[in-house]
Formats: C-alpha cells, structure tokens, sequence
C-alpha cells in the first residue's frame, strides 16, 4: 500500500470515528415512570398526550406537532391552531398520532392502559405523576424533558422559581397551623383526599393537617372517599378546598358553590373565617404536572393564607 493511500485511509479512519463522536454525542437515554427510552438526537416532531407536559414544552420553547385539543386552558389555547388534534386527555387517536410520525411520544396518566400500543408508533416516555409524590414526580418530569430536548438549564430554572413559590406558602401554612379538608364533588356526591390520594400535595407539600371527623364514617370510593356534609361539619376543618369535577371536563359551572352552600358546611370554622377555596379545577384535576398548573394550584392554596 503506498503512503498516500495510507494516509487517505487514516483520514477517512478519523473523520468516520469524529463523526460517531458527535453523534453520540446528541444520544441521549432517558429514564421514565415505564423504562427507558433511548434517542439518536433531540426529538424534532413531538407529540404530546396531555396538558401538563404541553405547559412544560411551551415553557421550554418546544413545538409539539401534536396535542390533545380537548379542555385546554387558556394559556395552552393557541396550540389548537398549530398542532395536529390527537384526541382527548383520555383517549387518543390513534390513526391521528401516527399520521403526523412522531420521533417521540409524551404520554400522560391517563394514557398508561394504551403506553404499549403507543410505543409501537413512536418512542414512548411516561410524564407520570404519583399519588402522594406530586412535586418529586413533578421536578423528575420537568428534568426528563430538559434532558430530552437539551434544555436542562431552563428545566433547572422553572424547578427554582416554583421551588421557591412553594416553600413561601409551606411556611405560611407552618405558622398558621392550619387543618384542612380537600373535598370534589361530582355531581351531588362529596368526595374527600387524605395524605397518599391524589391531592395529597395540600397535605404532604403544603403542609396542612388532616382534618378528620371522629364520629361520622366516610366510603372508601373510586374517587377519594365519600363523605356527607355531616361529615364536614363534624370535622370542623379551618380551611376548605373545593374540586370542581364537572367544571374541570366542561359539563358544569358553578354547580359546587350551590351545593356547599349549606348550613352544614357553613358551621365550619372554614366558612366563619372565609377560608372556603373553590380551587382551578383545570389546573388540578386536567393539566396537574405542568409549570403554569402548579405554580396556579399554590396561587389557590395561597388564597386560604390571606
């Protein structure tokens, strides 16, 4: 082999192995609520299954192709326009999802029973929040994507200043000493979460004590546990937080002022005292997980500090 050769060969030899270099680079692996997912390079058509991650990309400054166009709140209501429609919250569409030929997939609670058939159309990561873990899970979700879409220092960011948010009202709510009830209706029936359920955030982020009835039982339901307004005023909590179920999926507004408008619930140390908080039923119940929702749901708890 002549020398010119030989040298051309060790040229090709280190651009090849420079160029697999900067590919790897890029790589990432990202673990998640199902597994790990890995990706050659950042993700550019991206589909989104629910509101909580479509808040963190749009304040991370990434455009999904795709969106769930049901219940968005307003501060999501543009992307109707510039994202392809892929079902509800709930229940996707399957044939739309793969039309637009994601190079990932965020999928939500809500859309865990399908993960497996969605992994089939594209690289799936499960943007999942635990009963009981909500701002851990949450801080996990916000880096997940960070890593995902190389924007980790502008994940870190909105981690510190809603940190922050929270640690103001956790010791507004340690001064105060304060037991709460956090309740949803849906329709005429009451339902109640303790530390551990769904809305356990109130308790185990914020702080609050449980205020619990000693002489009224509740349900143990499939929503929080069923609870009378016997109950409540027999529990005499200082602060009320109020769901809204039927507001947060659009077939009612304003149901729930009605209904906890009784001398029951205005015995209650709560009612005296105007610490009754009808709370953003879409930030809590529908878009939970995302920065706009969480930094909205310390916006209501602060409501019953002042």
């Amino acid at each position: 082999m002549s020398q010119s050769m030989s040298f051309i060969m060790r040229v090709a030899l280190t651009l090849t192995a420079s160029f697999a270099m900067v590919a790897n680079a890029s790589a990432v692996t990202i673990q998640h609520f199902k597994g790990t997912a890995e990706f050659d390079e950042t993700p550019k058509r991206v589909v989104v299954l629910g509101n909580g991650s479509l808040d963190v990309l749009d304040r991370l400054g990434v455009q999904p192709v795709g969106a769930p166009h049901s219940l968005l709140p307003d501060y999501l209501a543009q992307y109707k326009a510039s994202t392809g429609n892929t079902g509800s919250v709930s229940e996707p569409d399957f044939e739309a999802i793969f039309t637009l030929k994601p190079d990932v997939i965020i999928a939500e609670n809500r859309m865990l029973r399908v993960y497996d058939d969605l992994n089939k159309i594209a690289p799936t990561v499960m943007f999942y929040v635990d009963n009981g873990e909500y701002w851990q899970d949450t801080q996990a979700n916000w880096r997940m994507l960070g890593k995902l879409f190389n924007k980790e220092a502008e994940a870190e960011k909105l981690i510190a200043e809603t940190q922050a948010q929270f640690d103001k009202a956790a010791e507004a709510v340690s001064k105060q000493d304060l037991d709460a009830l956090m309740l949803m209706n849906n329709g005429n029936n009451v339902a109640m979460f303790n530390k551990g359920s769904r809305f356990s955030i109130v308790f185990d982020d914020f702080g609050f004590g449980e205020s619990t009835s000693q002489n009224v039982a509740p349900i143990q339901g499939s929503h929080g546990s069923l609870i009378s307004f016997e109950y409540v005023a027999d529990a005499k909590p200082e602060v009320i937080f109020i769901l809204d179920r039927e507001q947060a999926i659009g077939r009612s507004v304003g149901k729930a002022k009605e209904l906890f408008n009784n001398p029951l619930v205005n015995s209650t140390p709560a009612a005296q005292n105007k610490k009754i908080v009808y709370i953003n039923p879409n930030a809590w119940y529908i878009s939970g997980g995302g920065v706009t929702a969480t930094q909205t749901m310390i916006a209501d708890i602060d409501k019953a500090l002042n």
